[in-house]
């Protein structure tokens, strides 16, 4: 079902309408409505360049390259794209006590998925956004929805070619990855913003997708409160976060990873590149390597290959701020806590929720 919200009722019969102009845009730092002005498409019809304005003020976000940039701190780094309209970016606090998370925190995954920027299977796309959620891939179709943490939009794209039409936001500048992947569907919004702190009005997604993101955010429980916040009546939300283990052994393991992490994170990524690339290439190396599996380096049946185990070695170690885990009991509660949701499915830190 398509959202008409915000739909001019004259073009809800249209057969071909751009999302974009579907959706209902807010202000991240007042929460007041933001109008859209739009100076270029694409054929397809995805904003190339434009604002969204707050009505009555002289501060917008600048629309870049098919992304639309949704903090304070994007608007400033863009303000030259504001001026032949007139207008500033706004300040971090121009109304309120709002914050948002800065980019930086997320750096190294924006400089990962530029690096690798197709890395999933077919295979592991089906199982990462369904099979987990035990959805099929006929539950997306004409569905809108927000993958939220997209990545390098791998995810957003297999969402589209199911039928569904998708927003999808990062924080990082991986974003104009997936700007590069999808500025030429009509079905598809980029937006580099903060999902602690997200543009929509409420009520606007059929389904919130946020796999992998959470434990990266500056806090969990908020994160969890936003993103249900903008689901609408009987949405679901698909939804993980990283595990507390429950065996001495596996918490072992999450110790050396950490105390690994905090150690390599702190030189230069490049050199923090060549040291994963290293730790990845041994994990395939008889008997030394099902011990680096066990204990060091990630690797996953559905994408076998030393290009992705290496990648994800690197996310594993990068120096990304905010890296968190729970427990099961611990992430429902965030549900719990974000009012009106049911439980529909759960497998650990593996959730999917109903907003009733």
């Amino acid at each position: 079902m398509i959202s008409e919200i915000c739909m001019p009722p004259g073009d809800r019969e249209k057969a071909v309408f751009a999302l974009f102009d579907r959706l209902c845009w807010r202000d991240p730092v007042n929460r007041t409505a933001l109008e859209p002005i739009v100076t270029a498409r694409t054929p397809a019809g995805v904003p190339i360049c434009g604002v969204l304005r707050s009505p009555g003020k002289s501060y917008a976000y600048p629309i870049v390259d098919c992304v639309a940039r949704m903090t304070p701190e994007l608007a400033q780094r863009h303000a030259a794209w504001l001026q032949p309209l007139g207008l500033r970016p706004p300040s971090r606090r121009e109304d309120g006590e709002m914050d948002f998370q800065s980019e930086a925190t997320v750096d190294s995954f924006g400089f990962q998925w530029e690096w690798n920027s197709a890395m999933r299977s077919e295979a592991d796309l089906l199982w990462r956004v369904a099979e987990r959620f035990k959805m099929t891939p006929a539950d997306f179709k004409d569905k809108i929805v927000l993958d939220a943490g997209a990545g390098a939009g791998d995810q957003s794209r297999w969402l589209l070619d199911q039928g569904a039409r998708v927003v999808s936001i990062d924080l990082s500048s991986a974003i104009g990855v997936v700007a590069n992947k999808l500025r030429m569907r009509a079905g598809w919004v980029g937006v580099q913003g903060d999902i602690t702190v997200l543009p929509f009005a409420e009520n606007q997604f059929d389904i919130v997708y946020c796999e992998g993101v959470i434990q990266h955010t500056r806090n969990s429980a908020s994160t969890v409160r936003e993103l249900c916040r903008v689901l609408r009546r009987h949405g679901l939300i698909l939804a993980t976060h990283y595990a507390k283990s429950r065996s001495w052994l596996g918490r072992a393991a999450l110790r050396w990873r950490e105390f690994l992490r905090r150690r390599l994170s702190r030189g230069d990524r490049y050199k923090l590149l060549w040291l994963t690339g290293n730790l990845a290439a041994f994990s395939y190396v008889p008997l030394l390597g099902h011990v680096l599996r066990r204990t060091t380096v990630p690797y996953y049946a559905l994408m076998p290959d030393f290009r992705t185990t290496w990648t994800n070695t690197f996310d594993a170690y990068g120096n990304h701020t905010y890296q968190r885990y729970v427990s099961s009991e611990e992430f429902w509660r965030f549900f719990e806590e974000a009012g009106k949701m049911e439980r529909v499915y759960q497998q650990d830190t593996v959730i999917v929720a109903r907003k009733t």
